[in-house]
């Protein structure tokens, strides 16, 4: 995969290197062969002379640096170079043509800032600029532009609304492959992740089992001191946590394919509340559950009960006073939507972006598997979770299951 990459990131460099050479001889000829000459016209040979060697440097630079400052530069100037093509040379039709398509060039090199600046200039100017020639006396210097004013001009905008389509799919587009890529990246991550588990969890699950019950049994001694007893607790805390992390990699190793019911949605949100219900208690958090209508979906039981306590008792964690989680049920069109609320910390924008990324927590001593598993659950049975937040306020996990009709 890296070594793809960087194939085609080499040819990427030598098609933009080409590209530099070629442009630079074009421009180098234009400029040779050009009517204007240093002892006739001083200052627009001056001008030409001056964008042409900023271009070629702003180019040259880009390539060497990559840095996306000097690929706005270059493609600014060589704007207003055909911008300045298009006025010193009234007879020659073609600079009209080439004004009208300079958004391509942002859109060869890919640089949206660049895009929307030209393309705005670009529907802006060039109708004022056909206008302003047609009813001007400028109309006997570009005949070809006054011949058919609003022909041309319709043309123009024409021109830049399908160049604006092609940035927009283009830009879709390759929003669309990384977008994908990520997600293969994130597959290949989790697969790895679950066939690393499923070889160890086992061989570290039985001594753990047996440590874990030694421990117990140390606890139940009377005859402990106080030191001894705190030893012997944090032992057992920290080999509950280890646990979970275990029970977390599992879950990616061995997903519940089988055993999938239809199931009342409000009940088993019912049961997962009363099972976290002590839990909350002890933060002073209490659940509000409203139940708009009956909803039935088609699921396996105990990885909608996962979901439901990842997402309910990370709310419960988030929480730094005494509230609410509100869990709401509804229906929209085809899908069951459970809606769970809690008015803890929130999260900010970047935050909200890679929630739900493989190891990515916000907890302390968090795995950042919890709530990939939630998503993957989602997936597997065609739903989907959309969360929504704001920084201390509280977030909502949206989740989407379809409705069974059966």
């Amino acid at each position: 995969m890296l070594k793809n990459h960087q194939y085609f990131q080499n040819q990427q460099r030598f098609i933009l290197k080409s590209f530099m050479i070629v442009l630079s001889l074009l421009l180098v000829v234009g400029i040779s062969v050009s009517p204007i000459s240093w002892k006739h016209d001083p200052i627009d040979m001056a001008i030409q002379v001056f964008l042409i060697s900023a271009i070629i440097l702003s180019l040259f630079f880009f390539i060497k640096k990559d840095e996306n400052k000097w690929k706005t530069i270059f493609i600014l100037l060589i704007t207003i170079y055909l911008y300045l093509k298009f006025w010193l040379y009234p007879d020659t039709a073609i600079m009209m043509a080439m004004f009208a398509m300079a958004p391509l060039i942002p859109i060869f090199l890919f640089d949206k800032i660049g895009f929307y600046i030209v393309a705005a200039s670009n529907a802006i100017l060039g109708p004022i600029s056909i206008h302003l020639i047609s009813h001007t006396d400028l109309q006997y210097t570009y005949k070809y532009v006054s011949l058919d004013s609003f022909g041309n001009i319709l043309n123009f905008i024409a021109i830049q609304i399908i160049l604006a389509f092609v940035f927009i799919s283009t830009n879709n587009r390759m929003n669309s492959i990384n977008a994908f890529h990520t997600e293969l990246q994130q597959a290949k991550q989790l697969d790895s992740v679950g066939q690393l588990a499923a070889t160890i969890a086992h061989e570290i699950r039985n001594p753990i089992t047996v440590v874990k019950g030694f421990a117990q049994l140390l606890d139940q001694e009377k005859e402990l001191s106080k030191t001894e007893k705190f030893y012997v607790q944090t032992m057992l805390t920290e080999l509950e946590f280890t646990q979970v992390i275990i029970n977390d990699y599992l879950s990616l190793a061995k997903p519940h394919t089988d055993n999938i019911e239809v199931i009342q949605l409000n009940q088993e949100i019912q049961k997962t509340s009363d099972l976290l219900t002590s839990f909350a208690n002890n933060r002073n958090i209490g659940f509000q559950l409203r139940f708009k209508e009956d909803l039935i979906i088609k699921i396996n039981p105990i990885e909608l009960k996962q979901l439901l306590v990842n997402i309910m008792k990370n709310g419960i964690e988030s929480m730094n006073n005494p509230g609410f989680i509100i869990v709401e049920t509804s229906q929209e069109r085809d899908m069951a939507k459970i809606k769970i609320t809690d008015t803890g910390v929130g999260l900010s924008k970047e935050q909200l972006e890679i929630i739900g990324t493989p190891f990515y927590s916000l907890k302390d001593r968090g795995t950042g598997i919890g709530l990939t598993v939630c998503y993957t659950i989602a997936q597997k049975y065609k739903g989907k979770i959309v969360v929504e937040s704001q920084v201390n306020k509280g977030t909502s996990f949206i989740i989407y299951f379809p409705v069974y009709k059966g």
